[in-house]
């Protein structure tokens, strides 16, 4: 896949979807169950304290929806029947009649958010709690006490963060990231994303530096209902499963846009990966948990006939010429006997990790600054494979070879190549950004990105530098950065 047209697409499918924003109002139906307005996480304080804001003062609903907290396991010392709020926007039936769409209903210091409105409040109650519904019964809209909350109050911070999520949009409809590093997919209501995935950084090797890309369908599981914890972390499980596959980006950047970059020699496995990875948060505390990644070949190297311009390879004279290492011999009977390769193909074969998590934020009620924590062992092995042929003096298909070949290398774990540490740190505040620092494989990767034009614009940056000697497929230092566009609906 060259690269450039890998830009192309990202910038044909920005178009394409943001046109489609401006036609999608006009085209959705009068399904009063839609959430069309939980896109407005993007906006700020400043913006959500206009939003319909009200107090519930009718007795018999204060006592109702103060129940309905409490049977949900909010403790007690938190709720107040007296203090309840709704933060709402203009629903999408009959709005001159004033109805509205329930985004957060807050009683006391607790608050719950559209989906565990969903969850726990009747289809009856929120009907006639947004005005859908009379709640007398004589009359149309909020026919129930009331009190609106005038735009110069201040917004709370669980409405404030009930609309701005700068990490994972779990309460949108639908949801797209473009990045050179990755391109990312909601899929409606059903919560299933779609991830493609540049480059292998578990293992240390960003970008096309592995010359390797995945494609994952990721799903959400197992909802968190720990209430103290549910508000940063919605689900206990959260699990993936997909294919990865090779491309040639990378191998001849010159001439191109992208000359800047380390040209690679790494290759992705001839026939595919089969990737599949999870986090899974422990029931009972879960601010900690367990994160496993896997990335397995569906076959290994094997004789085959290669294009050359589309593959990387390195030569290995001068390293058995400095003694370094042994000559590259082919061992077959016949005439072939005896035959010596300097010219080696690398391949990137199985990797994987498994580690333990901790999630901290700083302040637990307003949770701005979130920290990770992940410790634990790392794998990636690379086997070398013969260039059968001279490189330099033919344009044809070569052959590759590991059968009946002495001298070949497969590069597996020793030492510290096992350690896999990774911080991460996120603010959350009005103007996001982020930050983290990975060792995996003896390879230092960090990461930072800042928003550009609000939190659907932004910067990407990725360094990565080899702590232990290179060996001859990896690129000692490099430096990438890419726009990332962030949209939701």
């Amino acid at each position: 896949m060259n690269i450039n047209k890998i830009i192309t697409s990202i910038i044909t499918i920005s178009i394409l979807f943001l046109s489609s924003i401006v036609v999608y109002p006009q085209s959705f139906s009068s399904d009063k169950e839609q959430r069309i307005l939980n896109s407005l996480e993007t906006l700020d304080n400043e913006i959500v304290k206009y939003f319909p804001r009200w107090k519930v003062c009718e007795p018999n609903l204060q006592l109702h929806i103060y129940n309905i907290f409490k049977q949900a396991g909010y403790p007690a010392d938190r709720l107040n029947s007296s203090n309840i709020e709704v933060l709402a926007a203009p629903g999408q039936f009959d709005t001159e009649n004033g109805n509205y769409q329930l985004l957060l209903v807050q009683c006391g210091d607790a608050a719950m958010q559209t989906s565990k409105i969903n969850l726990y409040f009747t289809a009856q109650l929120r009907k006639k709690l947004s005005g859908e519904e009379s709640y007398s019964g004589v009359g149309i809209g909020r026919t129930y006490c009331y009190k609106e909350i005038p735009p110069e109050a201040p917004v709370s911070t669980y409405q404030a963060e009930a609309i701005i999520n700068y990490y994972q949009p779990t309460d949108v409809t639908h949801a797209i990231s473009l990045s050179l590093f990755e391109q990312d997919l909601k899929l409606g209501e059903s919560g299933f994303w779609i991830k493609n995935v540049f480059g292998n950084d578990d293992a240390g090797y960003q970008f096309w530096a592995s010359g390797q890309v995945a494609v994952q369908l990721q799903r959400p599981l197992y909802v968190n209902k720990d209430i103290g914890t549910s508000r940063a972390i919605p689900y206990l499980l959260s699990f993936y499963i997909g294919g990865g596959y090779r491309i040639s980006s990378g191998l001849h950047p010159e001439g191109t846009m992208f000359s800047w970059v380390p040209k690679r020699v790494l290759n992705a496995s001839q026939s595919g990966d089969f990737v599949a990875g999870l986090d899974f948060h422990l029931p009972f505390a879960p601010e900690f948990g367990i994160s496993a990644y896997a990335r397995v070949p569906f076959e290994s190297p094997k004789t085959k006939s290669i294009r050359l311009s589309d593959w990387g390879y390195y030569d290995i004279e001068s390293l058995i010429n400095d003694e370094e290492r042994d000559e590259v011999i082919d061992t077959l009977p016949g005439d072939k006997y005896g035959n010596t390769y300097n010219n080696i193909v690398p391949v990137m074969h199985s990797s994987g990790r498994i580690s333990l998590f901790y999630n901290l934020w700083l302040d637990k009620k307003k949770p701005e600054n979130y920290f990770r924590f992940d410790l634990g062992l790392n794998y990636a092995e690379t086997r070398e494979m013969a260039l059968i042929g001279d490189p330099i003096s033919t344009s044809n298909d070569l052959e590759v070879r590991a059968d009946d070949i002495t001298g070949l290398l497969n590069y597996k774990p020793e030492g510290l190549d096992w350690l896999y540490f990774k911080l991460e740190y996120r603010n959350q505040a009005t103007w996001p950004f982020g930050a983290s620092l990975q060792i995996s494989n003896q390879i230092l990767l960090t990461k930072v990105w800042v928003p550009l034009l609000g939190n659907w614009f932004l910067l990407e940056a990725k360094y990565s530098n080899v702590l232990r000697d290179a060996r001859p497929f990896e690129l000692k230092n490099f430096f990438m950065i890419s726009p990332v566009i962030r949209i939701t609906i």
